[in-house]
């Protein structure tokens, strides 16, 4: 590889790792349901692209969370964090993202019973230094496979 023409500036390791546990904390949350601990690790204008819609800041995703059908169990599986700066307060993160699903029934306990991932894709974000913070300014997905 020609480093001469290489002009993507490097993301000091640092905020590679502050970019990747928010991230992770996000979708931890997302996990667990717990809605409102997701807000802090949003930019105040996120964008967050769903497959269900469009999620435009905090008060987008309480509406949708109020709305979530209850009983789904959901885990993600991420890896692969690559990262590249953009600007020296917006950095892009890409990773793999694996997701497994189960809509519990009432009465149904885990360890639930799966048939492997639902889908394994690509997160892109772009991460935004906020008031020190690296946060979430766009979050959206695309899919490589998906469970039939």
């Amino acid at each position: 590889m020609n480093t001469a023409t290489n002009h993507t500036p490097s993301v000091p390791m640092d905020v590679q790792l502050e970019c990747q546990h928010n991230l992770i904390e996000f979708m931890g949350h997302f996990d667990m349901d717990e809605f409102d601990a997701m807000e802090a690790y949003l930019a105040p204008d996120a964008v967050w692209v769903r497959a269900d819609g469009v999620l435009h800041g905090a008060a987008d995703l309480r509406a949708w969370a109020a709305k979530r059908q209850p009983g789904i169990l959901v885990r993600h599986v991420l890896s692969n964090f690559r990262c590249r700066a953009i600007s020296v307060t917006e950095v892009h993160v890409d990773s793999y993202c694996m997701v497994f699903r189960k809509d519990m029934q009432p009465g149904d306990k885990t360890p639930a019973s799966m048939s492997g991932p639902v889908l394994m894709g690509r997160y892109a974000d772009v991460m935004r230094q906020v008031n020190g913070r690296w946060l979430i300014a766009h979050k959206s997905v695309q899919l490589d496979f998906k469970l039939v």
